[in-house]
């Protein structure tokens, strides 16, 4: 008997300390969401309409890409199973390697020229805005194109 009053008081206070737990947990404040790190983020300090236009060009180059990122997820499947392989094929790893390269530089190619399309339509002040962004983030722009 007391074994089991024991086992029940551990048990008691384990259970006291989570609910405790939980309760302080939600209690305390949720740290600042870091900010999107996403390409279309560079746009942020943009005209919410530009801000818009621009994550809609990028959606749009995404979507248009979708085959050569099918392409590169296949070709990175196809490197996993030549991997796992006993004796491995280092001609069929290098093309494999090679086809995936080459899709995820179609796919870059075609969100490059999208930001680039629409930097065009800028006039020089909301330019200046994007070129900021982008560079900040380091995408497309270097870190010091800012200056």
């Amino acid at each position: 008997m007391k074994i089991a009053l024991a086992l029940s008081l551990a048990l008691n206070v384990f259970i006291l300390g989570a609910a405790a737990g939980a309760w302080i947990w939600r209690l305390a404040p949720m740290p600042a969401q870091p900010a999107d790190q996403g390409l279309a983020s560079a746009a942020q300090a943009m005209a919410p309409d530009q801000r818009q236009a621009f994550r809609q060009a990028l959606a749009k180059a995404r979507s248009d890409a979708q085959p050569d990122s099918q392409a590169a997820r296949d070709a990175r499947d196809k490197l996993a199973r030549l991997l796992k392989e006993a004796d491995l094929d280092r001609d069929a790893i290098d093309a494999t390697l090679e086809t995936t390269r080459a899709a995820d530089i179609r796919v870059r190619a075609r969100v490059e020229a999208a930001v680039m399309d629409f930097a065009e339509g800028l006039d020089s002040q909301s330019r200046a805005l994007l070129i900021d962004g982008l560079s900040s983030r380091g995408q497309i722009l270097p870190h010091s194109a800012k200056k």
